[in-house]
């Protein structure tokens, strides 16, 4: 990749939860640059830390000891206010369980991103209605989570993702409550994002995936096993 810029640093990230008396460490100092328009999967078993790495670095939540560096500013620094306006603004995310709301229609779901943005209903509806054609759901636009298959709502979930023009899409096991052919498709989908200059950081276990992928970071008991 020509011409690299890192748009992601981690530095000695800890992670550790505490319950009653029992402390539990799941991150024991991870170190990570993620360039601009890469491609990156982290793996590694269940219980790994995969996933509440993803968390610390899409600022979903905060790391007990270390540093993340978002486009070389240090989000140690930043308020809850400001986490806030960067994960609406410069992030966009996928989990396993659509995180879709059931009270509202695909379009309505995909276009809560720009409503906290913008007062335009017709530019809004008009980049909804755009993603939701580009993921192939031009039909569903009036549809309920529960009028829609797994494959769908996780469809619904990544034009939700992309309508802001985020800079980085975090997917955290996008494909675990999907049936093969479906998870494909998806893997497919946020592969082709790449085009676009996204940057992507997607948590999987499934190996298959990973060859899509410009690099691989495996992670056990909370350390960088291979990179």
């Amino acid at each position: 990749m020509k011409n690299k810029k890192t748009i992601l640093i981690a530095k000695n990230i800890t992670k550790t939860y505490i319950t009653g008396s029992v402390e539990t460490k799941v991150l024991r100092g991870i170190d990570l640059e993620i360039n601009e328009g890469e491609f990156v999967a982290i793996t590694g078993r269940s219980g790994s830390g995969k996933s509440t790495l993803l968390y610390v670095l899409s600022l979903l939540d905060r790391p007990t000891s270390g540093e993340i560096l978002f486009e070389s500013c240090d989000t140690k620094t930043f308020s809850e206010k400001m986490d806030s306006y960067c994960r609406l603004h410069h992030f966009g995310f996928v989990f396993q369980d659509y995180a879709l709301l059931p009270e509202l229609t695909a379009l309505e779901n995909v276009t809560i991103p720009m409503m906290v943005q913008k007062d335009n209903w017709d530019d809004i509806n008009d980049m909804g209605e755009k993603v939701l054609e580009q993921v192939g759901l031009k039909e569903k636009l009036k549809n309920y989570p529960s009028q829609l298959s797994g494959g769908e709502k996780q469809r619904v979930a990544v034009a939700r993702a992309v309508v802001n023009n985020p800079k980085v899409l975090f997917a955290d096991e996008p494909t675990a409550n999907l049936d093969s052919k479906r998870s494909d498709e998806i893997i497919g989908l946020i592969a082709g994002l790449r085009k676009k200059g996204l940057t992507i950081v997607l948590v999987t276990h499934e190996k298959k995936y990973l060859q899509k992928t410009d690099r691989v970071i495996e992670i056990s008991d909370g350390i960088i096993k291979k990179t």
